[in-house]
């Protein structure tokens, strides 16, 4: 088949790349050069471990704070949630224990497979380099916060993540490079990092075209189908014909399946990082989350790279600095940095549906249109898994794991 993917982040080229493996002919569309959006500014985390949503019970404890403004981790835009109102109440519906349940088990499974695909497309792409083994620690301030993230624990020994936990004095030991301010800390052992997400997906895309894939850098403007052909209309270019489309625009996503009459409930989790030029002392092995803090302080190739947690506002809103500017302040609590090396954060635009779990799969009402978005802030640890299922669904085959819980389906759309 010719099929054309619509989104170049990490899910997009993973799925362009798992086609194309398949035997497909495909075309890997993007308005800008592939990673550049969303999938640039991550913590290059590849998990296998993050099955705990944002929408959990624990949310719901948390939302006094969370309005009043304290919490750094959830930070959210007051009109937006006005406007998105319904979303927001919907949203909160899934905060039960049993939806929590299922959505880390469904996660877990898709992880899995991601990483070891990963694994392979690295090697096979000569990037070894970039791949950090290590695992992906998680630090708490206080004690407290420890007996909170317990809940997560027990998901984790459910679904069969592993996992190792350490004291003051042990975390010092295995992470010199963090001063001596957490109480606790966890690290999923089996989870691995990337030093650099663009440059990994970077070498994806060279897997793909040098084995004949096209990329074009062109703005999507229309959606079409007629005679038994896909047709794809730009705003700067020729049209393009296709035997099937994927949809993996990420954020921008439920825009696009919207000109063919879908109302998907998507919204987005905006981020934001900024580089530091790392400090004289010790530096650290791994993506390190400061659980209290609400950031991440991630060793890169740019720099010691600060991430911030969830901004809840428009997608296209301006960018509001002060999560990034208060996590940077917190992050050298906790690690010795020096200046900021960018002139501006970098803001991203993750996109999430009302359940957290991805959409993936046929698009009910037309027949060769499948979707793959809304992978929330773990789309990195998520994308070969997905593409790999869009594969096997286009050959008819069975996926490699149950993906009855990413039907589309699964709404009225």
């Amino acid at each position: 088949m010719k099929v054309a993917v619509v989104g170049g982040g990490i899910v997009g080229v993973s799925n362009a790349l798992a086609l194309q493996k398949a035997g497909h002919q495909v075309t890997l569309i993007d308005r800008r050069t592939p990673g550049r959006e969303t999938s640039y500014g991550n913590a290059g985390v590849l998990s296998e471990s993050s099955i705990g949503v944002l929408n959990s019970p624990g949310l719901l404890k948390s939302l006094p704070k969370l309005l009043l403004g304290k919490s750094n981790s959830v930070r959210f835009s007051p009109t937006f949630v006005l406007k998105r109102l319904g979303w927001m109440l919907s949203f909160l519906s899934y905060c039960t224990k049993r939806r929590w349940r299922a959505a880390g088990y469904a996660l877990r499974a898709l992880q899995v497979i991601s990483l070891d695909q990963h694994k392979a497309w690295i090697a096979e792409a000569g990037v070894d380099s970039l791949l950090r083994y290590g695992g992906w620690m998680k630090v708490f301030r206080r004690g407290e916060s420890y007996e909170a993230y317990k809940a997560e624990l027990e998901l984790a020994d459910e679904v069969g993540t592993e996992y190792s936990i350490f004291d003051r004095e042990q975390i010092r030991q295995i992470e010199p490079g963090l001063k001596p301010i957490y109480e606790k800390a966890v690290l999923y052992d089996n989870t691995c990092g990337v030093s650099n997400p663009a440059a990994l997906t970077d070498a994806y895309v060279r897997l793909f075209t040098e084995a004949g894939g096209t990329v074009l850098q062109a703005s999507v403007a229309g959606l079409s189908r007629d005679a038994g052909a896909w047709h794809v209309a730009f705003a700067d270019r020729e049209d393009i014909d296709a035997d099937g489309v994927v949809i993996a625009a990420g954020p921008w996503s439920s825009e696009i399946a919207g000109w063919l009459g879908y109302d998907l409930p998507l919204a987005w989790e905006r981020g934001y990082h900024m580089h530091l030029e790392p400090g004289e002392g010790p530096q650290l092995n791994r993506a390190v989350h400061d659980v209290d803090g609400g950031f991440a302080i991630v060793p890169m190739q740019q720099g010691v790279r600060i991430t911030t947690g969830v901004e809840i506002a428009a997608r296209d809103a301006p960018p509001n600095y002060s999560q990034v500017t208060r996590s940077v302040e917190l992050a050298r609590d906790g690690h010795e940095m020096k200046g900021e090396i960018d002139e501006t954060p970098w803001m991203g635009r993750r996109p999430t549906m009302v359940d957290s779990l991805p959409v993936i799969g046929p698009a009910p009402r037309h027949d060769g249109l499948w979707f793959n978005f809304g992978h929330q802030h773990i789309g990195l640890s998520m994308g070969p898994g997905s593409g790999l299922a869009i594969a096997a669904m286009i050959a008819g085959e069975t996926p490699p794991i149950d993906m009855a819980p990413f039907r589309p389906t699964r709404f009225s759309i």
